[in-house]
C-alpha cells in the first residue's frame, strides 16, 4: 500500500482523509502490523487510490479478500488485540466515553421513558438541537439498561468524516487493532440484551449510520442499537424520541416554582462548580429565572453561562446576553468541536441544511415566536422559497431539530412552530449580513395589515372563534409588526392593526397586556380623535381581562369623551366605563345605566345592543338590583334568536348568579350549564364558568362535586392564563371551614382579599369579608370577628350597594354577639369597604 500511496502523491494523513479512516490505521498498516485489514477498510482504500477493476481486485486479495494469499510480513511489537468475548471475560462491560456523575437534571421521567424503550425496541434514535443533552441521556440510559451480562460500546462519530467509514468507526470503539475484523465477527452470537451500541452525533453520517443500523437489527437479534442526532435515521424499525430543553420557570415571583425549575437546578448547580458556596435565593432567584428563559433552558447555553459565574455575577451574565454568543464561546475545552461554543453548535446544523431551507429559517427569524404556516407563506416566501414548497421546508428544519412545533393547545390554535432565542439569533443575525432584514420586517406589516382586514365582521360570525383563535396563534407576528410600524412612524398602519387584532388579544392575559401597550401608543399618535377614541377603548376593554379595574376606568372614561356615544364603539366605551365603575362602587356608573341601555335598544346592530344591555345587567347584579338585571340579561338572552347574536357565557353566568341570590337553585343550574356548554375550551374566563358551576353545587350540598370544580378551575386557569377569579377562592375557603381545615380557609380568604384590593374589584370585596367573618372566629378570634362583623351590619344597615344574599347569610350566621358599629354612613363608600378589608388582613395575619 505504501508504495500505492507514493505513487498516487499522498500523504498519509490525505489518504486517511480520503478514505474516511483514521491516520493511525494507515500508519499501523503501512508497518505492517495488521495482519489482515478489515474488507471495508480496504474498499475505502481502493476507492481513495482510485484503483480500478483489476486493480482494486488484486488489491483485495493482497489484503487477504481474494483467491491469492496475502503476503504476511513479521510484525514487530504487534499491540495487542481485545476482541468483545476477551472483554466480557475481564469485565470490560463499557468502552468509551463514560456518563458524567451528576450529569442529568430534570430528565428523571425521560430517563426512566428511554431504559423502557430500549428494553423494548432494538433502535432508538434521541433527536434534538444541539446542546440539549441528548449525549448524556443517552449515556445515562444505557448506564442504567445494562447489566451484569450487558456490554456497552459508545461510538463517538464527531470526527468520522464518510458515510462508508462508519462501520471503521465502530469496530475501533470495539477496541480491536487497526483493520483486523469485520463487523460481522463482533456481532454475532449474541443474545438479547448482550451488547448494546450507542452511536453518538450520527448528523452528519446519517446515510452510513442508518445503514449499518439497519443491518445491526435485522440481522443480529442481541444487539441494540441507541443513536443520538439532530436528524431521525429514517428506518422502520426506528423509535424516535425528541429530547426538550429543561423547563423553565414561567414567572419571576414565586420563589417555590423556580427552585422546582430543572433549568435553574442545572445552572446552580455550575455555578457552584465555579463559585462554591452559591445559592438560589429569594434574592436571586428572579434573576435566575430571567437568565434561564432567556437560554430557553438549553442544557448547553446553561452550562456555558455558568461558566462564567466564576468572574461574574448572575446579574451581568443575563445582561450580557444580548450578545450571548461572544458571552457563551467558552470555556468548554471538551466534547466534539462543534459543541464547544453555542455559535459551532448552531452553525454545524444550519451549514447542513439546503439553501432553501437555512433562507426559509433566516427569514423566519423576523417572526417572533411561536408562529403559523399561515405567517411564514405570507412573509417569507420569495426567491429562493416557492409557497408550495414551505410546509416541505417546515418539515426539514423540524425534522434537523431547527424548529420546534409548539404542542401546548395545538387543538385551539392549530399547527404552530417557534425558535428557541439562540437559533433565532443566529438565524437573525445571518439575514442582517444578507442586507434583508429591513425587507422582511416590512412584510411582516403588510402582511398583518392585511390580514386583519380578513377580521371585519368576525364577531358577528358563525365561526369567530376560529377566526379570533387563528389570528392568535400568530401574536408574535403582530408584536414585530407593530414595533416595525411603531420605528416607521406609520402610526396609521399601527392602529389599523390594533384595532382588527382587537378580539384575538383576549385569550391570554401575557398578550393581552402588549395589546394595552400598544392600544394607549398607538391613541398617543394617530392623529384622528375618534380613531384615539376607539384605541382606549381597547385598552379599558384589556385592563378589565388582565384584573386592572382602576386603568380599565380610566381608559374607558378618556374613550367615551372622543368617540360619538351612539356609535358602536361609543356604546362599547359606555358599557365598559359602567362596568368598571361598578367595579369600584363608582355611584355615576349607575346613574349612567338608563340611558346607555336606551341607547343600545335604538342601536341597529342587535349583537352590539344585546351585549350592552348584559353588560348593564352584570353591573347591576352586582349592586344588588337582582330583579332589574335579571330583567336586562334575559332582554338579552331573547335576542339570541336573530342572526348574528351568538350565546354568552358570561351573561349566561351573570343569569345563573342572578338566580342563585334569589333562591332558584333548579333555574340557576340550567344558566350555568349553558354557559359551560356555549364556551370556547380556549376563554379568558374559564375559570368563572367553572366557579359559577361549583357555587349551584354547593348550595344544592354536593360538596365533592363543588370541590372537583375548583380544582379543574385552578388547574386549568394557571395552565393558560395565570388569573384566579374570586369565586374559586371564596368557595375554596368555604368548602375548607367546613371540612375543619381552617388554615386552608385563612391562606385563600388572604389570597382572595389581597387580589381583589390589588386588582380594584372593590364590590366583591362585600362577598369576600363575610367569609372572612367566619374564617376569623374558626380560628378563635372571636374579638376581631365581632369587630369587623360590626362594621358590616353597619354597611349593611347604610350604605349602598347591599351584600348580596348569599354573603348576607354568612355574616348572620357569624355574628350572633357582634352589635352594630357607630361611625356609617361613611361618604365613601369605595374607602369604607377598602379599609375594612385592610383590617381584616391585619387580624388574618
Amino acid at each position: 500500500m505504501l508504495d500505492l500511496r507514493v505513487q498516487a502523491g499522498l500523504s498519509q494523513e490525505e489518504l486517511a482523509d480520503r478514505a474516511g479512516l483514521s491516520v493511525r490505521s494507515i500508519r499501523e498498516m503501512e508497518a505492517g502490523r495488521v495482519a489482515r485489514p478489515r474488507k471495508d477498510s480496504v474498499r475505502l482504500l481502493a476507492t481513495a487510490l482510485d484503483l480500478r477493476d483489476g486493480d482494486a481486485a488484486a488489491f483485495l486479495a493482497a489484503a487477504g479478500h481474494g483467491s491469492a494469499r496475502p503476503v504476511v510480513r513479521p510484525t514487530a511489537a504487534a499491540a495487542p488485540v481485545v476482541s468483545v468475548a476477551d472483554a466480557a471475560t475481564t469485565g470490560l462491560r463499557w468502552r468509551g466515553t463514560r456518563p458524567i456523575p451528576d450529569g442529568l437534571v430534570g430528565r428523571d421521567q425521560e430517563l426512566t421513558e428511554l431504559e423502557s424503550l430500549l428494553r423494548q425496541n432494538r433502535l432508538v434514535t434521541l433527536v434534538g438541537p444541539g446542546g440539549v443533552g441528548k449525549t448524556e441521556l443517552a449515556l445515562a440510559a444505557a448506564d442504567r439498561f445494562s447489566g451484569a451480562d450487558t456490554t456497552v460500546v459508545v461510538v463517538d462519530l464527531t470526527t468520522v468524516q464518510r458515510d462508508a467509514a462508519v462501520p471503521s468507526a465502530i469496530l475501533d470503539a470495539f477496541g480491536t487493532a487497526p483493520g483486523t475484523s469485520d463487523l460481522d465477527d463482533v456481532l454475532s452470537g449474541r443474545r438479547p440484551g448482550d451488547l448494546v451500541i450507542v452511536e453518538d452525533n450520527a448528523e452528519h453520517v446519517l446515510d452510513g449510520v442508518a445503514t449499518v443500523a439497519n443491518r445491526m437489527v435485522r440481522s443480529f437479534p442481541g444487539v441494540g442499537v441507541l443513536v443520538t442526532s439532530r436528524i431521525p435515521l429514517g428506518l422502520p424499525d426506528e423509535v424516535v424520541r425528541r429530547v426538550q430543553v429543561l423547563d423553565v420557570p414561567v414567572n419571576d415571583e414565586s420563589f417555590e416554582e423556580i427552585a422546582a425549575s430543572p433549568a435553574v437546578e442545572m445552572f446552580c448547580r455550575r455555578v457552584a462548580r465555579v463559585r462554591p458556596g452559591f445559592e438560589l435565593s429569594p434574592a436571586n432567584a428572579p434573576t435566575v429565572a430571567r437568565l434561564c428563559r432567556r437560554l430557553d433552558g438549553l442544557p448547553l447555553a446553561l452550562e456555558l453561562a455558568a461558566a462564567r459565574a466564576g468572574s461574574l455575577s448572575v446579574e451581568t451574565i443575563l445582561a450580557a446576553l444580548d450578545d450571548r454568543f461572544r458571552l457563551l464561546s467558552g470555556p468548554r475545552r471538551f466534547g466534539a468541536p462543534h459543541q464547544r461554543t453555542l455559535a459551532d453548535t448552531i452553525a454545524w446544523s444550519v451549514d447542513a441544511l439546503s439553501d432553501a431551507a437555512r433562507q426559509l429559517l433566516y427569514r423566519a427569524s423576523v417572526l417572533g415566536s411561536p408562529f403559523t404556516l399561515d405567517a411564514v407563506a405570507g412573509v417569507c416566501t420569495g426567491d429562493p422559497i416557492d409557497e408550495l414548497d414551505v410546509p416541505m421546508l417546515l418539515a426539514e428544519l423540524v425534522e434537523k431539530s431547527l424548529l420546534q412545533p409548539v404542542h401546548e393547545f395545538e387543538q385551539l390554535y392549530g399547527a404552530r412552530y417557534k425558535l428557541l432565542e439562540t437559533i433565532r439569533e443566529h438565524a437573525y443575525a445571518g439575514l442582517s449580513a444578507q442586507d434583508d432584514l429591513t425587507e422582511f420586517r416590512d412584510r411582516a406589516v403588510a402582511w398583518c395589515a392585511t390580514y386583519v382586514s380578513g377580521l371585519e365582521g368576525a364577531w358577528s360570525s358563525p365561526d369567530r372563534d376560529r377566526r379570533y383563535r387563528a389570528a392568535h396563534a400568530n401574536s408574535a407576528v403582530f408584536e414585530v409588526a407593530l414595533t416595525r410600524a411603531a420605528e416607521l412612524g406609520d402610526w396609521d398602519t399601527a392602529a389599523r392593526i390594533v384595532l382588527g387584532f382587537r378580539i384575538a388579544w383576549q385569550y391570554q392575559a401575557s398578550v393581552a397586556e402588549s395589546g394595552i401597550r400598544w392600544a394607549t401608543l398607538c391613541a398617543e399618535n394617530v392623529a384622528d380623535k375618534e380613531t384615539s377614541g376607539r384605541l382606549l377603548a381597547i385598552a379599558g376593554r384589556l385592563s378589565n381581562l388582565t384584573g386592572d379595574i382602576r386603568g380599565a376606568r380610566r381608559y374607558y372614561g378618556e374613550a367615551r369623551t372622543r368617540i360619538p356615544g351612539e356609535t358602536e364603539m361609543g356604546l362599547l366605551a359606555r358599557g365598559g366605563w359602567v362596568s368598571s365603575g361598578s367595579h369600584l362602587l363608582d355611584t355615576q356608573s349607575l346613574a349612567e345605566i338608563p340611558a346607555l341601555v336606551a341607547d343600545a335598544r335604538k342601536h341597529d346592530d342587535v349583537q352590539r345592543s344585546a351585549t350592552v344591555q348584559a353588560t348593564c345587567g352584570l353591573a347591576l347584579l352586582r349592586w344588588g338590583r337582582l330583579e332589574e338585571a335579571k330583567e336586562l340579561l334575559l332582554a338579552w338572552e331573547a335576542a339570541l334568536v336573530n342572526p348574528g347574536v351568538y350565546p354568552d357565557e358570561i351573561a349566561y353566568m351573570a343569569l345563573s348568579r342572578v338566580e342563585l341570590e334569589l333562591g332558584n337553585l333548579a333555574s340557576a343550574r340550567h344558566w350555568a350549564e349553558l354557559a359551560r356548554d356555549s364556551q370556547a375550551s380556549d376563554d379568558p374566563e374559564r375559570t368563572k364558568v367553572a366557579g359559577c358551576l361549583a357555587m349551584v353545587e354547593y348550595h344544592e350540598g354536593r360538596y365533592d362535586a363543588a370541590r372537583a370544580l375548583l380544582d379543574e378551575a385552578e388547574a386549568d386557569i394557571r395552565g393558560h392564563r395565570g388569573y384566579f377569579d374570586y369565586l374559586v377562592m371564596l368557595y375554596r375557603s368555604r368548602l375548607a371551614r367546613e371540612a375543619g381545615e381552617i388554615e386552608q380557609a385563612r391562606m385563600t380568604i388572604l389570597e382572595a382579599l389581597n387580589r381583589m384590593l390589588l386588582e380594584g374589584r372593590v364590590v366583591y370585596l362585600l362577598e369576600v369579608l363575610p367569609e372572612a367573618v367566619a374564617v376569623l372566629h374558626a380560628l378563635g378570634r372571636s374579638e376581631a370577628g365581632d369587630a369587623v362583623c360590626g362594621e358590616l351590619l353597619a354597611w349593611q344597615e347604610s350604605m349602598d350597594p347591599p351584600m348580596l344574599p348569599t354573603a348576607w347569610g354568612v355574616l348572620q350566621e357569624s355574628c350572633e354577639s357582634a352589635s352594630v358599629a357607630a361611625g356609617w354612613p361613611e361618604p365613601d363608600a369605595a374607602a369604607a369597604v377598602q379599609r375594612l378589608a385592610h383590617d381584616v388582613l391585619t387580624a388574618l395575619s
